[in-house]
């Protein structure tokens, strides 16, 4: 299955800053988030792996 998009956004995009994101059991998980410069709707993208 293939998704095509077509989206025309020119944004810059600083590096990611390393956030800790706290779990119901303490544990303080670390992920990436990336934010754009710039106002407006724009497309989120939530990767996950094991």
């Amino acid at each position: 299955m293939t998704f095509t998009v077509d989206v025309d956004v020119d944004v810059d995009v600083p590096v990611p800053v390393p956030v800790p994101v706290p779990m119901r059991d303490g544990t303080a998980l670390a992920t990436d988030v990336w934010r754009p410069e710039g106002s407006g709707p724009l497309p989120a993208l939530l990767p996950r792996t094991p």
